[in-house]
């Protein structure tokens, strides 16, 4: 079980709301969503002894975020959303795009997943797609060798931008737990920040760059000169984000 998983409850599968101030018609909402067999999702654990999940729904045009906890493991969960099955509900604009970067991304053995809004929108048919929601992508790299994902990464998000206006945001996956944002690492790499922030199943902590990525000096520096201009465009608006 990994961050942004999706949990299907099965009918036999007990549940309770860490909120108990929430209005009725929302947990009533919600409870039909899991019986409809719409995910939840997994977030950081801080328990050993239950699974803490998320569900979110809008009503009234006002966007609820509710955490659940389940007493047992939960018995079927997948992968997050694939971006490939999004393509389709996604601007005509960035389609093909999009199909590209996927392509691209199994070449380099890594796999491309969406959470947030748009995921959220394409379970449950709810506008959370508003005109300032990023696309947040989750890309699981099964080699250590990270930096030609991080450069598809990049030039993605300048032709979604440049496009529709849509930014590009999300975690790169390494070692297959240690979550960190794609944006804040070309950030940290160009401006020589020695520590990102590392989000795993059950904590958050800094990493420095040269142990999580175990790159040495030499092919490091080498990276960053070749890259630097690449990177300064992708990333020059997010001291703003």
């Amino acid at each position: 079980m990994h961050r942004h998983d999706l949990v299907y409850l099965q009918a036999h599968e007990s549940y309770e709301f860490m909120n108990a101030s929430l209005p009725l018609s929302v947990r009533a909402a919600v409870e039909q969503m899991i019986t409809a067999q719409q995910p939840l999702t997994v977030c950081r654990q801080d328990s050993d002894t239950v699974t803490k999940v998320a569900a979110s729904y809008i009503e009234d045009g006002r966007k609820y975020r509710l955490a659940l906890t389940l007493p047992k493991p939960p018995a079927v969960i997948t992968s997050p959303l694939r971006l490939e099955a999004l393509v389709p509900q996604l601007p005509k604009a960035l389609q093909t795009r999009a199909q590209q970067f996927i392509a691209r991304c199994a070449d380099l053995e890594s796999d491309v997943y969406v959470y947030g809004s748009f995921a959220n929108q394409y379970f449950t048919g709810l506008p959370f797609i508003t005109p300032t929601s990023d696309l947040d992508i989750l890309i699981v790299a099964h080699r250590d060798n990270i930096s030609p994902i991080l450069l598809e990464v990049a030039a993605f998000g300048r032709f979604s931008e440049a496009a529709l206006g849509l930014k590009i945001d999300g975690e790169i996956r390494l070692q297959g737990r240690d979550d960190i944002s794609f944006n804040e690492l070309s950030h940290a790499m160009i401006f020589d920040i020695p520590t990102v922030l590392v989000k795993t199943l059950v904590d958050i902590r800094l990493q420095t760059i040269d142990v999580l990525l175990g790159w040495n000096t030499d092919e490091y520096e080498h990276f960053i000169r070749s890259n630097r201009q690449t990177f300064s465009t992708a990333t020059g608006s997010l001291a703003t984000d």
